[in-house]
């Protein structure tokens, strides 16, 4: 049974840790030309979570979400910032070329 989720959706991540699930990692990746960053979460909830989350089923306190989300939103703008660093570090290499 899977219980690591990936997700890019803040929202998503919002009632992911608000239902108790363990922040695992944020990673900052480029996509079309922008940082943006994945989140992992762990739980053995996670199958159950995803499918109420999907199907409208999610219920959470609002205030409560409204606090998640801000820290969400303060970690994933920290993660991007880290990776726009390391990524200007990085010697630019054509698309297919060797490293």
């Amino acid at each position: 049974m899977v219980e690591t989720v990936t997700t890019t959706d803040l929202y998503e991540s919002t009632y992911y840790l608000l239902t108790g699930c363990e922040l695992e990692a944020i990673e900052g990746i480029r996509v079309n030309g922008k940082i943006t960053c994945r989140l992992s979460f762990h739980s053995p909830k996670i199958p159950q979570l995803q499918m109420d989350y999907f199907q409208g089923g999610a219920e959470v306190n609002l205030l409560q979400f409204r606090r998640a989300y801000g820290q969400i939103n303060a970690l994933v703008r920290s993660a991007k910032k880290k990776a726009k660093a390391q990524l200007s570090r990085r010697p630019i290499r054509p698309e297919g070329g060797a490293p």
